[in-house]
């Protein structure tokens, strides 16, 4: 099965590359490639990094064998770097509206002939949305992607099982994932080289869930089953000045 992700790379991007993420990155924590990453405390949001991104892909099919395809993703990005009062992880910032995180989100349901899709948006610090552990969760104004209270085997991570729900106009879904594969950690330990200059970012992945769960694109429920994978990624500055943005695909082997 294969799925076409195409994001991050705006028709005529202006020359500081998307988001100004090929910008200066002053004040705001850097990927490092000698720090080693950490489970669960890495699923949790990094507010003293700019810019990072909870992103869930399924390939579904219907009883029948219709196929379909859903998407999760919730992006968090810092209005300005972490002041004075921060932390060393970027926390205890402000709180309320001083918070300096913004949060938006986008959520997918696709067939062979529709694609329907929503965005929202939340500042943080006045709970709209988050990302929390023990149990996990993340959530967006009524969008979540959250670990059930029971359920995961002993010692297993985080992220070994979820329930996942959004809805839009015409189209919602309620899913539910679970792997008992390891994390992948992208590039050197989790430490994702983006270009020759050295930008780079935080980078694992969960490609190995199992889903179950229904749809609706405005027909009424279909029970699907199918497989999901999960993109973690954080940094501040993942773009050279010479780069615009960038595409990405996953390919899903029989093997």
């Amino acid at each position: 099965l294969l799925a076409l992700l195409v994001g991050l790379a705006p028709a005529a991007a202006p020359a500081q590359g998307f988001a100004g993420m090929a910008g200066d990155a002053a004040g705001f924590a850097l990927p490092a490639p000698d720090r080693a990453l950490s489970f669960p405390a890495d699923h949790a949001a990094h507010p003293g990094f700019r810019i990072e991104w909870w992103y869930v892909t399924a390939t579904l099919e219907g009883p029948d064998g219709t196929p379909y395809g859903a998407q999760w993703t919730l992006f968090r990005t810092a209005l300005r770097p972490p002041g004075p009062d921060a932390n060393a992880n970027g926390e205890g910032e402000g709180e309320g509206w001083h918070s300096p995180q913004i949060w938006f989100a986008h959520a997918a349901l696709t067939s062979s002939d529709r694609h329907l899709f929503a965005e929202t948006t939340a500042r943080g610090g006045i709970g709209q949305a988050g990302v929390r552990l023990d149990p996990f969760e993340a959530w967006i104004n009524d969008w979540s992607m959250a670990a059930p209270a029971t359920g995961a085997p002993p010692g297993a991570d985080a992220l070994s099982r979820l329930r996942l729900s959004a809805r839009g106009p015409g189209f919602s879904y309620a899913l539910t994932l679970a792997s008992d594969d390891p994390l992948v950690l992208h590039g050197q330990a989790g430490f994702s080289l983006k270009s020759p200059r050295g930008q780079a970012s935080h980078y694992y992945s969960q490609p190995g869930y199992r889903v179950d769960g229904e749809i609706d694109l405005g027909d009424g429920l279909v029970p699907v089953t199918g497989h999901a994978w999960l993109d973690r990624e954080w940094s501040s500055q993942p773009l050279a000045e010479s780069q615009t943005g960038w595409d990405w695909f996953a390919l899903r082997l029989d093997g």
